[in-house]
C-alpha cells in the first residue's frame, strides 16, 4: 500500500458568529444550553470525537443533539449557521466559508490510499504532477485551514 498525501487539515469546534454560548471546549458539549450536531458513525471526525469524549468521561447522553448526524463538513457547517444547531466539529475550511467561529483542536493528515499496481498506472502520474504543483497547493491553501507543505509525498506502508 502507498500512501499519498494529500494535506494537513485543522479540525475544530466550530461555532456560530461571535461564538454567543461561549464554547470553548469539548466540555462545554455537554452544558444543557448548548446544542451539537454530530458527524456520521465511521467517519474520522467522529471517531476522533467518540475517543476524545470517552476519555475526558463526558457521556454522550449529556449532548443535547448528539444523535442527529449529518454526512459531512459542509452540512455541519450549515447547520450552525443557519441556527440549527450551536456547534459542531469539522474543519476550519468550513467555519471559513460559513463565516463560523473556530477553535481549533486538531491537526489532521489527509492521505489517500492506493496499491502500488494502481499508483504505477499511467494515469496516476498525471495525478501526482497535479498535487504536486505550486498552483494546487496555492489553491487548497486559499480554502483556509489546509497545510500543503507535504502534498504529494509518497508514503510506502509495508505490511
Amino acid at each position: 500500500t502507498i500512501l499519498l498525501t494529500l494535506a494537513y487539515r485543522d479540525q475544530g469546534l466550530l461555532l456560530a458568529a461571535g461564538n454567543p454560548k461561549q464554547i470553548r471546549s469539548l466540555a462545554d458539549l455537554a452544558r444543557p444550553d448548548v446544542t451539537f450536531i454530530n458527524r456520521n458513525k465511521g467517519s474520522g471526525t467522529r471517531l476522533w470525537l467518540d475517543r476524545q469524549l470517552e476519555q475526558a468521561g463526558i457521556p454522550v447522553e449529556q449532548i443535547n443533539g448528539y444523535s442527529r448526524e449529518v454526512r459531512t463538513h459542509t452540512e455541519s457547517a450549515q447547520t450552525v449557521q443557519e441556527g440549527r444547531a450551536d456547534v459542531t466539529l469539522g474543519l476550519r475550511a468550513a467555519a471559513i466559508q460559513h463565516d463560523l467561529d473556530f477553535i481549533p483542536l486538531f491537526q489532521e493528515r489527509y492521505d489517500l490510499a492506493m496499491s502500488p499496481e494502481t499508483a504505477s498506472q499511467a494515469g496516476f502520474q498525471s495525478l501526482f504532477d497535479t498535487l504536486q504543483s505550486a498552483a494546487f497547493r496555492r489553491q487548497v491553501a486559499g480554502l483556509g485551514g489546509y497545510d500543503t507543505s507535504h502534498t504529494g509525498n509518497q508514503i510506502p506502508v509495508f505490511q
